[in-house]
């Protein structure tokens, strides 16, 4: 005869599902980066279910005696798995990636696999070095690189003459009064602030 299934009380149901996660874990790891999925899951878990009241009686007492991480660090790394899903986990555990840096590729981590260049590679230690080549690559695409400076005085030169252009059109009207003397003020403050850069360049 089959003995019957002793469903232990809500507390204790709590105080045996923490103890479980713990002794699966004792401490997640400093940094975010090399957190696991499943860590993050557990850390919500805790947190959202109030498991850790078994053990302390706040969540910010709880995670620096227990998990060796502050409460601010362990509300990140859930913010990190809310925003992002498993695979910010995954991929991080591989190759060195900040969120930033995750958020802006973020359309080609799917599945398990980093999508780059019409090849899906599996999340795996085998695969560490052709995951950060790809990493590299997409971040290069999302993230191009700034304009040279020969590039940003052409967009200068022709905003310059825009802008000109509209003094331009506003004198065309002949304004009068207090609209005459808010375009001669404006006027005046652009000639006195590019004076003082040409002489601080010395020309």
């Amino acid at each position: 005869m089959e003995e019957p299934t002793i469903v232990p009380p809500a507390d204790d149901q709590a105080a045996f599902e923490l103890g479980e996660m713990l002794g699966r874990r004792q401490a997640f790891g400093a940094m975010a980066g090399r957190c696991s999925a499943a860590d993050a899951e557990c850390l919500l878990r805790m947190r959202d279910q109030n498991l850790f009241l078994s053990r302390a009686a706040t969540w910010g007492e709880f995670c620096p005696k227990y998990l060796g991480l502050s409460g601010r660090h362990a509300n990140r790394i859930i913010r990190l798995l809310e925003e992002f899903g498993p695979g910010y986990f995954e991929l991080a555990q591989l190759a060195r990636i900040t969120a930033e840096q995750f958020r802006a590729i973020a359309p080609a981590v799917r599945d398990q696999r980093i999508h780059a260049h019409g090849e899906a590679i599996l999340l795996i230690p085998e695969n560490s070095e052709k995951i950060a080549a790809a990493v590299a690559d997409l971040r290069r695409e999302a993230m191009p690189e700034a304009p040279t400076s020969d590039e940003r005085l052409s967009t200068l030169e022709r905003r310059s003459n825009q802008t000109i252009a509209e003094f331009q059109q506003l004198l065309a009207k002949n304004p009068e009064g207090t609209e005459k003397l808010l375009l001669r003020s404006t006027i005046r403050q652009v000639i006195a602030t590019l004076r003082a850069m040409d002489l601080e360049m010395g020309l």
